[in-house]
């Protein structure tokens, strides 16, 4: 998830992890496949079947701005990266613009 703002430039990004990390060996962020690196699981953040989830981000607002378009990406990576680009799979995406009234908080 990103934020622009109204010039362009992003000011904030945070990414959310919806699945098993089997870390390869148990250590760094190379993602692990085969059973012997099943134990290196370290935290289990899978969605079941049909489970909706609902995510809250608090993205400051730049002093100053008034309007920042928030970008969302839900991909699917089944070797943990996108750096894959036959694996990698987007399945959603949605911008949209947000805007403060003027005396509001």
């Amino acid at each position: 998830m990103t934020s622009k703002d109204s010039k362009g430039k992003e000011v904030f990004r945070e990414i959310k992890t919806y699945m098993p990390i089997p870390h390869q060996l148990g250590r760094g962020d190379k993602m692990g496949r085969g059973p012997y690196d099943k134990s290196g699981i370290l935290r289990e953040t899978s969605l079941a079947p049909g489970k909706q989830t609902r995510e809250t981000f608090m993205i400051p607002f730049p002093s100053g701005e008034t309007d920042m378009t928030v970008t969302v990406e839900l991909w699917y990576l089944p070797f943990g990266t996108k750096s894959d680009p036959d694996n990698a799979f987007l399945w959603r995406k949605e911008t949209k613009k947000v805007s403060l009234e003027k005396g509001g908080v």
